[in-house]
């Protein structure tokens, strides 16, 4: 179904480079675009470390990393490879009039049959897109990192064709990907819709000095971090009974946080500039540390979870 299929993507960021990483390794002709000669550099060699990491842990074979590597074209030039692409995916950075403006372009050069494939992550792309044919546009929002994180969320617009959102899905699962789908656009979409409660909730716990940061995390480690690898928090109410999920749910949601604004954590921490890792501080200073290296190990153990969740998947 997708023999000599051309891909390009566009944005060669934190989440692009490794989409396109994901794609060239599965035999995809792939073309990076960006329009800064060092991100493109960078972005070179921050796939050739994935690709490093990953066979030194025996994910993938250096004939394998090698011959990926050759599939990407990296180019500041969009024009030459939209022409001919079977599927574009933009990861540029989340501001609505750069995107319009994108996928203006896109609309010019690429044939009509062409995907076209949003990486949004919040953004409403199918009202801020004008292309000539809506029935091909579709949102696909890969987690962070792609090369490694199974999820990538499939967002149906409301000119979407079945055929785009069929190919979209068949295209992910060809990739190793888990698609989730969402039936129409919602802001957050499933995951960050999820994520958002959680974290507002534990930033109001923290502020309101009932637990500190540390064991806010020890206990959603402790439990959910145990149990969400083999079932969601929907099928967990199965075995706990929904009868004693409603109860417990009627005395707990109405005391639990409701605020439509950020924060006081996120906030506290933004204003110090104070943002993690990228910055040498956080929650937790890593000034003194190598980052590439906490990356790194951060990598690994992710690489050990998906280890364990393959094999937690040929349990019952």
């Amino acid at each position: 179904m997708f023999d000599n299929w051309k891909v390009v993507v566009v944005g060669a960021g934190t989440q692009g480079h490794s989409i396109a990483q994901v794609f060239a390794v599965n035999g995809f002709e792939t073309t990076l675009v960006d329009q800064g000669p060092a991100q493109l550099e960078k972005a070179r060699y921050l796939i050739a470390n994935n690709v490093e990491t990953l066979c030194s842990v025996g994910e993938m074979t250096e004939e394998v990393a090698r011959e990926a590597q050759q599939r990407i074209t990296f180019t500041d030039r969009l024009a030459p490879a939209a022409s001919q692409a079977n599927l574009v995916l933009e990861a540029i950075f989340e501001d609505a009039s750069a995107k319009r403006a994108l996928f203006t372009e896109l609309d010019r050069l690429c044939p009509a049959e062409t995907i076209l494939v949003s990486n949004t992550s919040a953004l409403n792309i199918f009202d801020i897109a004008e292309v000539s044919h809506p029935e091909r546009l579709i949102i696909a929002h890969w987690c962070t990192p792609p090369h490694i994180m199974p999820l990538v969320e499939i967002v149906r617009g409301p000119q979407t064709a079945e055929d785009t959102v069929e190919t979209m899905k068949a295209l992910l699962i060809k990739l190793g990907k888990k698609p989730a789908m969402v039936n129409q656009y919602i802001p957050g979409f499933i995951l960050n819709r999820i994520g958002q409660a959680i974290f507002r909730e534990a930033c109001y716990m923290v502020a309101q000095g009932w637990a500190t940061p540390e064991d806010v995390d020890a206990a959603l480690k402790a439990t959910y971090g145990v149990r969400w690898p083999f079932e969601g928090p929907l099928e967990l109410r199965d075995h706990i009974g929904w009868d004693v999920s409603l109860k417990v749910g009627s005395f707990v949601i109405p005391h639990l946080c409701n605020s439509t604004e950020p924060l006081g954590l996120a906030v506290e921490l933004t204003s110090k500039g104070w943002l993690g890792v990228k910055t040498g501080r956080g929650l937790k200073d890593y000034s003194q540390v190598d980052v590439a290296q906490v990356q790194k190990e951060r990598t690994l153990k992710i690489l050990k979870m998906m280890k364990a969740i393959r094999e937690l998947d040929h349990i019952g």
